[in-house]
């Protein structure tokens, strides 16, 4: 059974690897804070699973690793095209050594709440769908169709809401642990008041 199982995760690796991007850190900067200035880190938040937490500074060796897998490809030239997901390969210890376990951040509502706590799972089939800027890696979100002013009347053209960029840095318990760490904020104001704006970009590790 063990080996099944060290096979499955070699299998996701290796799929992971031909579809991925990377290395890249994390950058998290304040929109409104420039004291928020450092890198996201991956912190324990129970059996498998990380949170994005918040190191302050610059980037450093010790700077955690992260990948951009694509989810399509160009018809025309194969060339992988985006969305994609935030992924992670999480090193877990075992009785038989280390193994790494593909990984994806996502994003999970509180429904007392407008703060979506970023919660790293394995797995990288099911990760939340993010976008980049070419020009400079900043990581956005594809709103969707913007409903304020739905009613009877069929809407021509459907309003949109355009690309999001609503990362926050919060205070908040992640599985059971309190971190300052990344969130998603749905709407305005954050219902956590220690929420603060911010923008992730992804930057190229040698």
């Amino acid at each position: 059974m063990l080996f099944r199982h060290s096979a499955l995760l070699a299998l996701a690796a290796t799929a992971m690897a031909s579809n991925a991007t990377g290395p890249y850190a994390l950058h998290i900067t304040g929109k409104a804070n420039s004291s928020i200035d450092g890198y996201a880190a991956a912190c324990h938040a129970g059996a498998g699973i990380e949170a994005l937490c918040y190191a302050s500074g610059a980037i450093s060796s010790a700077v955690t690793e992260f990948y951009f897998n694509y989810t399509s490809y160009n018809p025309d030239t194969g060339a992988p095209s985006q969305p994609g997901w935030i992924t992670y390969l999480l090193k877990a210890g075992s009785t038989n050594g280390t193994i790494t376990v593909p990984s994806s951040l996502r994003f999970y509502p509180s429904f007392g709440s407008n703060v979506m706590s970023g919660l790293i799972y394995p797995s990288v089939d099911d990760g939340t769908s993010v976008y980049f800027y070419p020009e400079n890696g900043t990581l956005y979100v594809n709103g969707g169709y913007d409903d304020s002013r739905f009613n009877t009347t069929y809407p021509v053209p459907a309003p949109s809401l355009g690309n999001l960029t609503q990362f926050h840095l919060c205070y908040q318990f992640v599985g059971g642990y309190y971190y300052n760490s990344i969130s998603w904020v749905s709407t305005q104001p954050p219902h956590n008041p220690s929420c603060q704006p911010v923008d992730l970009t992804l930057e190229e590790l040698s």
